[in-house]
């Protein structure tokens, strides 16, 4: 665990794998496999083959026989309220990780215990 967390992670994981799972990525910093990822849906599918041949082929029998422009209104509609969640709430998350996560001990702590690969030694409770 580095003693930060990801502002990002934390407004996005929760739409993603739910709630409780987010809670777990988000506070124990784990990473997970991908039998797990596509487990608790942070990934759509393992390839089996070249992922970016696997993709071209996706879009080759999914979204190229679409409407070019449906498909960008559809992307624009289903991200909607994604693009407006980022504009207002990252910002809140962004300055509670520098204004009130970073000058805390355990915030440098951790990620000079990173750099030096090796156990923190946390100060804060």
């Amino acid at each position: 665990m580095l003693g930060v967390f990801a502002p990002v992670a934390s407004l996005l994981l929760p739409e993603r794998v739910g709630r409780a799972c987010a809670e777990d990525l988000c506070l124990s910093g784990r990473s997970v496999g991908a039998d797990e990822a596509l487990a608790m849906g942070l990934i759509d599918q393992i390839a089996a083959n070249d992922p970016m041949d696997e993709a071209l082929a996706y879009a080759r029998a999914h979204l190229l026989p679409r409407s070019g422009s449906s498909l960008r209104l559809a992307v624009r509609a289903v991200r909607r309220n994604l693009r407006t969640r980022l504009r207002t709430e990252l910002p809140v998350i962004e300055r509670m990780y520098l204004d009130e996560l970073m000058p805390t001990a355990d915030a440098v702590e951790g990620l000079r215990a990173f750099l030096d690969k090796r156990e923190p030694a946390w100060r804060d409770a």
